[in-house]
């Protein structure tokens, strides 16, 4: 039994192959970039309010200090 990561429903797939087929489409993608932004923008507010400042890693991450 194996169930889809993102909607949750029991879906018959090859192994590797973790979305349905309506998850795997790029609507879903898209909903979840929307979400990751709304949520990248929250913790960003909360981390400035803190006076914090946003800052580039050498290796290309992104830290606040």
């Amino acid at each position: 039994m194996k169930f889809c990561v993102c909607c949750g429903i029991e879906i018959d797939t090859r192994d590797g192959d973790n979305l349905c087929a309506a998850c795997g489409s790029g609507a879903v993608k898209g909903k979840r970039r929307v979400r990751a932004r709304a949520m990248r923008k929250a913790r960003h507010a909360v981390l400035t309010s803190l006076d914090l400042t946003r800052v580039r890693g050498a290796c290309g991450g992104v830290y606040y200090e």
